[in-house]
Parts: C-alpha cells; sequence; structure tokens
C-alpha cells in the first residue's frame, strides 16, 4: 500500500521530502538501493491497484511468471516453484534473488519429478533408492545389474560372481532358455589357492532340448587350464558348469554375459 507521505510494503520503505509538491523516496529495507525524487513508481513481475483517495496497493511476487530450473548437472527438473529441504540443510540469502543451500552429510532433498525422469540421491549414492542402481560422482560411474538393449530389449548385458567355489564341478550361471537362444560368456577364473588365473571366451546356444557350448579362447597364466566348461538344458533353463583341475583348490570366478533373445 502507498501514501504520498509514505511506502508499504514487504519489500520497499519510502518517505515523502522536500516542499510541500512533495518528491518520494524509494529505498528497499536494507537502504540500498535508494531513489531519490521519484514521481513514478514502476511495478514489474506483480499487480497494482488503485484504491482510490489517493491510496494504492502494490502486490509483488507470484503469479509473475518466475520459475525455478534445479539441475544437479544428470537431472534437470523445470518449472519449480517449491524447493523444500527435509534435513541436513542450512539456507541463506546471498542477495539479488540467490539463496545460497548447504547440505550436512546425509542431508535430503525432498519434491517432486516427472514420471519420465529418474530421481537421483533418494538415498546414499543410489538412483531411485535402489541400493543396485549407482552412480559414483568421484570416478563418475554408472552401476546398473542389467542392461537391456536391442529392439524390443532382444539383447541383454549382465554379470555374476561365484566367490570361495570347490569341488569336483559347480555351477557358474543360469539363463532362461524361454527368453533367450544364445549366450556369450566372458569368463575369469581365479584359483585362490595356486594365484593362477584363466580367461576365456564361450559360446552357447540352444534348441529347446539341448545345449551347445563351446570355448573358442582360452588363456592362462599357469603350465595347464584351470578347468574346463560344460552346459546342460533342462524345464527351459541353461545352465553353464566349471569343472576344476584342481578340485580341493578354492576357486573366484566373475562372469559377464550378452543374452540374445529367441
Amino acid at each position: 500500500m502507498i501514501k504520498m507521505g509514505g511506502i508499504i510494503t514487504n519489500r520497499y520503505s519510502g518517505s515523502a521530502s522536500g516542499s510541500s509538491g512533495g518528491s518520494l523516496t524509494v529505498r528497499e529495507l536494507d537502504g540500498s538501493p535508494s531513489v531519490s525524487s521519484v514521481s513514478v513508481i514502476q511495478v514489474s513481475n506483480g499487480t497494482l491497484v488503485d484504491n482510490g483517495g489517493g491510496v494504492v496497493t502494490i502486490t509483488t511476487g507470484g503469479g509473475g511468471g518466475t520459475s525455478l530450473t534445479v539441475s544437479d548437472g544428470v537431472t534437470s527438473v523445470n518449472a519449480i516453484t517449491d524447493l523444500t529441504f527435509t534435513s541436513g540443510a542450512t539456507v541463506t540469502s546471498g542477495g539479488a534473488g540467490i539463496a545460497n543451500v548447504s547440505i550436512a552429510g546425509g542431508g535430503t532433498i525432498a519434491g517432486t519429478i516427472s514420471t519420465t525422469q529418474v530421481p537421483y540421491g533418494t538415498a546414499l549414492n543410489t538412483v531411485g533408492g535402489d541400493s543396485d542402481f549407482t552412480y559414483d560422482d568421484t570416478t563418475d560411474t554408472l552401476s546398473v545389474p542389467n542392461i537391456d538393449f536391442g529392439s524390443g530389449s532382444t539383447h541383454q548385458l549382465t554379470s555374476t560372481t561365484v566367490t570361495g567355489a570347490s569341488g569336483a564341478s559347480f555351477t557358474l550361471d543360469t539363463f532362461d532358455g524361454t527368453v533367450y537362444r544364445s549366450v556369450k560368456y566372458f569368463v575369469q577364473v581365479t584359483n585362490a589357492t595356486s594365484g593362477e588365473y584363466q580367461s576365456s571366451e564361450l559360446l552357447a546356444v540352444h534348441n529347446g532340448v539341448n545345449l551347445y557350448i563351446t570355448a573358442f579362447a582360452n588363456i592362462y597364466t599357469g603350465a595347464n587350464l584351470l578347468g574346463s566348461f560344460s552346459a546342460s538344458f533342462a524345464a527351459g533353463t541353461g545352465t553353464l558348469t566349471f569343472t576344476p583341475a584342481a578340485p580341493l583348490n578354492v576357486f573366484n570366478i566373475k562372469i559377464a554375459k550378452i543374452m540374445t533373445g529367441l
């Protein structure tokens, strides 16, 4: 609300000065900026209402079309009008429409996000709150358990690990033969007992009855292969088995595989 004898708003203050003809000084509440001899006040991002009797009301902020975009460099959310910090955050004014936000360790930000976007940071170092779907912002590494690709997700890249295994033979992997026809395996075998290593590439394909497999590339650090691979197919499931040359030793095996659909 503005009167000639002064100005009252939630942001500006002012006073009449000079002769009875009146000149107006308008300033922000902290004293800066300050403009003297004002005869016209223009209002942007707000509304001006003539109340009559020389009294007007100025409403500023809100509804002015201003919106906020929040981005962490990966996910960007537009047209935000309200950002709520639920814990671990300190907000201070930086002036000129700038807010400084400091988030302590474990702090969280609450808000809404479009269903077409993936929320980041809903749990520590996770995407969407799923601990299997993680992003390390130190090494810029995104970790996911499976990746589907190709038209209609006809291919899948995934991995598995077998740790501390021993015995005459043991299962390395299984896959759904009702979804996938063939598999390419990359297998790294570690003999934790002898300190020897083997790396192998395998191809496998099934006809709904039998699973056929071949090892077309092997390399190893010792005198001989650490073991051999075999395959079987039953009840729609393909199984990859490893038979170690030293069954009493302990083996750690890592597998990456690409599967192709039926």
